[in-house]
């Protein structure tokens, strides 16, 4: 029997704004945080050569009692080769079933700026498969990097660092041009790739268990880290109208800001294709296409590519199969048709103001 766990590194916009991602693993041994910092979000001062920043972490309980304070002082260059990677700092605390809030803290100790994220989790059951990281290391700098594209002469090791829970006869790790396996592996699995021959352009993971096998990719970074940080929770509650089910939308709708980011995360867990592993593929699709949609199709800060008839199309049914238009011409408004095949949809937008607001004309198509 086989099980997908799809682990694919999507291939998203680049971000501009400050942002990080929390990503927590529950073991019986200890509940492992991976915080994970965007290169390009790190203020250098003018002319300086590095940059000290003091990374903070306070995990409190579901009675608002501190039960862990972590952290780490991150010293880190500028160098052109870490743009569009992530600095991974990994944590680790002791926690019981239940419900937390981490405030994480990240400080510029040269320029003086403070950014705060809080994250609600709900640990219930263990992890069964974590994360495959791919952790790069080179002057002393370990870092995610986007793609496996990497230059390996300047690499000082590259591996793959991932934790499970499951009793696991084998794991097999796979490229093009190799495929070795792991018999009977302990956690956490630490596979040292073999730089002196080159990065692979491809690998994957597959761990065996009795006749169930599972198979991933290495975990990379990828820019909808941004989103949590770039919309605020009402933007976000908004936003899962295109993806709710009546019932679900009128229960997110009740929910007071208090209670809100909970409901979101209930919400996902709801919509989760792998429970028991660290990804919700489903959520970073959703995040994937709300960034893409601002992108492609803001017009002012009034009017978010996200909220926009062409963007909420976008959310919901991804890229279109077939694009059509026509945008000079003659006694008409400009017009874009979008088709999808699978779902046998066509979307009409039109331009009626002249302005760039591409209205849907045929909105019955869309429910």
């Amino acid at each position: 029997m086989k099980k997908w766990i799809s682990i694919t590194l999507l291939a998203l916009i680049a971000m501009a704004i400050w942002a990080q991602e929390v990503i927590f693993e529950h073991y019986e041994e200890a509940t492992d945080f991976w915080v994970l910092v965007p290169y390009n979000s790190l203020n250098f001062p003018k002319d300086a050569l590095s940059v000290n920043y003091q990374l903070s972490m306070e995990i409190r309980n579901s009675r608002k009692k501190l039960v862990a304070s972590l952290g780490q002082m991150l010293n880190l260059p500028r160098s052109s080769w870490l743009e569009d990677t992530a600095i991974p700092v990994h944590l680790s605390a002791k926690l019981d079933a239940g419900k937390y809030e981490t405030i994480l803290q990240l400080r510029n100790l040269a320029l003086g700026d403070v950014h705060t994220q809080k994250k609600s989790f709900h640990i219930q059951e263990h992890t069964q498969i974590g994360q495959p990281y791919l952790l790069a290391q080179r002057e002393d700098i370990r870092f995610l990097p986007q793609s496996l594209d990497l230059d390996a002469g300047h690499l000082q090791s590259c591996e793959i660092l991932q934790s499970f829970a499951i009793a696991a006869d084998s794991v097999v790790i796979s490229t093009p041009d190799y495929r070795w396996s792991i018999p009977n592996p302990q956690s956490p699995l630490q596979i040292s790739l073999m730089i002196d021959q080159g990065i692979p352009e491809s690998i994957k993971i597959t761990f065996w268990e009795s006749n169930i096998y599972y198979q991933m990719e290495p975990f990379m970074y990828s820019p909808w880290f941004s989103y949590n940080q770039r919309y605020s929770l009402e933007d976000q509650r908004k936003q899962l109208r295109y993806l709710a089910t009546q019932n679900e939308w009128q229960s997110l709708s009740n929910l007071s800001s208090n209670k809100l980011a909970e409901g979101i995360e209930l919400f996902w867990s709801s919509h989760d294709p792998s429970p028991g592993t660290a990804r919700n593929e489903t959520r970073e699709l959703f995040y994937y296409r709300v960034l893409k949609a601002d992108e492609m199709f803001s017009l002012h800060k009034r009017l978010k590519g996200w909220a926009s008839d062409r963007g909420r199309i976008y959310i919901k049914y991804g890229e279109p199969d077939e694009v059509y238009e026509n945008i000079l011409p003659l006694d008409e408004y400009p017009t874009f048709v979008w088709r999808y095949y699978k779902e046998n949809l066509e979307f009409i937008f039109s331009d009626l103001g002249g302005f760039g607001q591409y209205i849907l004309r045929n909105k019955d198509e869309e429910y």
